[in-house]
């Protein structure tokens, strides 16, 4: 098995046993904002662990067993009718040390579940260290939507670095 399907693999497992949408152990606040406090996922989920959070008393813990956090996938069509002009995901995140990195990560896929579109930005312990941080990521969807094509949105911990998060959000906008 080659190293990018074996990376395309561990990371449908990982979305797959983390995940979160439109229900279930996510909150619509509308029609187009996904939100995710962690609540609901304590006690289900050993990296949600209540304490520090930035809202409410859970947060999610990315340590050196996790490569890709939970995260979002929903197709387009799940999502609405609509065709919307951009996808913003944003979180707040708590990194304990300057050394910390990992990336903010968005990909649109189409229906034979390959990458269209990825865009992703590094978040280092140069925002500052053991603060709450707002960090966001905005990719364009012109010519990326398709009824079957997925968004997803996710931390990439390549380095296995610690950090934590809490507030994750995705929103379309039109």
């Amino acid at each position: 098995m080659s190293k990018f399907n074996y990376s395309i693999l561990v990371l449908g497992v990982a979305l797959g046993l983390g995940l979160w949408s439109c229900g279930g152990n996510s909150t619509k606040k509308s029609e187009n904002v996904f939100l995710n406090d962690f609540e609901t996922l304590y006690g289900f989920n050993d990296k949600v662990d209540k304490g520090k959070a930035y809202s409410g008393e859970c947060y999610y813990t990315i340590d050196s067993t996790i490569e890709y956090s939970t995260g979002f996938i929903k197709k387009f069509g799940k999502i609405s009718s609509k065709k919307y002009s951009k996808v913003k995901f944003s979180a707040f995140v708590l990194l304990p040390s300057v050394a910390t990195s990992v990336d903010m990560v968005i990909q649109v896929w189409d229906a034979k579940v390959n990458p269209i579109k990825v865009l992703s930005s590094p978040i280092s312990g140069q925002l500052g260290i053991n603060k709450w941080v707002e960090v966001s990521l905005e990719l364009p969807l012109a010519n990326l939507y398709g009824p079957d094509n997925d968004v997803r949105c996710f931390f990439f911990n390549a380095n296995r670095n610690q950090l934590f998060v809490d507030d994750f959000k995705v929103e379309f906008f039109e």
